[in-house]
């Protein structure tokens, strides 16, 4: 565990070395994919980003991994057909990717494929049991523990992936249909977004639910900011729509006006800036996370968003 804060020490350190001053944002350049991208995540040691591409012919699909800092495709990896949430443990340097679809006897599978972002290849696939239903809707990791959680609203369950044995080793029971899952390592909780307009926090220590809040109607996607401990979350409506803002024990602080139909969602630590895309109307709403306004609204069409403090 010392071992793992020093690292984390090490990614902070180098993140504030190489961050910029937080200007006003504007959109720098775009990437083609060789598809309608999904999940996206970035490595901020190494400012790889990884995007997931669904092929949507239930064989295979891609992990497109991007330069970050010249904004070029090193390399399209082929993974099993689960490209959908995507997650980044940055120190260990691995990549998860999980998803559910239908193999070719029509049957519905659920799985976590697990990354090298060292060598770029799939080491290993880590099956989620499911029943019939949504399936796999995110996946989190916490960088300092490196345990996984994989939002199973199917079955209304937080599978948890241990990282020295690869597989799923607990399940934490959450509310309806939970989606959005993100990790704080600094108060080692867990957060899950559930679509019946409330929030579950764990305490991931104990894989205990601590607390459920109240807040929004439809929660979809949901960010912590490492340093203040705030959570983020979308209130996926149609329409002119909200950002959640809580503490970390889940008290709800306010609610930030944003676009139309919010969905994905994302802080910069380092600057305090919240990301959010709004699906209907192709824009992406900037907020300021220490004044909980919206400073800028950028046009940029998405659905999933990253930031990476690293670069800004």
């Amino acid at each position: 565990m010392l071992k793992n804060l020093a690292k984390v020490g090490a990614i902070v350190v180098f993140a504030v070395g190489a961050v910029a001053t937080a200007d006003a944002q504007s959109v720098k350049s775009t990437i083609a994919l060789s598809g309608t991208p999904e999940g996206i995540a970035v490595n901020y040691l190494t400012s790889r980003v990884y995007v997931a591409v669904p092929n949507f012919d239930n064989i295979s699909d891609t992990l497109t991994i991007i330069d970050g800092k010249k904004d070029t495709v090193i390399q399209s990896v082929s993974i099993p057909p689960v490209g959908q949430s995507v997650a980044v443990d940055a120190i260990r340097n691995l990549v998860y990717v999980g998803g559910t679809y239908f193999d070719v006897n029509g049957v519905e599978q659920s799985q976590v494929a697990i990354i090298s972002g060292k060598t770029n290849k799939v080491l290993k696939v880590v099956p989620i049991t499911t029943t019939p239903g949504q399936g796999i809707e995110g996946v989190a990791v916490n960088p300092f523990s490196g345990y996984v959680y994989v939002s199973n609203a199917s079955d209304n369950v937080i599978d948890v992936i241990r990282p020295d044995c690869q597989k799923v080793t607990s399940q934490i029971s959450v509310g309806e249909s939970p989606f959005g899952v993100t990790a704080d390592p600094a108060n080692n909780r867990v957060y899950v977004a559930l679509s019946n307009g409330t929030v579950d926090v764990i305490d991931a220590k104990k894989n205990v639910l601590l607390t459920t809040a109240t807040i929004g109607t439809s929660n979809a996607g949901i960010a912590v900011n490492w340093f203040s401990g705030n959570v983020y979350t979308t209130n996926n409506v149609y329409g002119a729509s909200t950002l959640g803002v809580l503490g970390k024990n889940g008290n709800v602080i306010t609610n930030v006006p944003v676009g139309n139909t919010p969905f994905g969602v994302d802080v910069d630590f380092l600057t305090g800036l919240v990301f959010v895309a709004n699906t209907q109307d192709g824009t992406v709403s900037v907020i300021n996370g220490k004044t909980n306004v919206a400073t800028s609204l950028l046009p940029v069409t998405g659905l999933y968003v990253a930031a990476n403090p690293a670069t800004s």
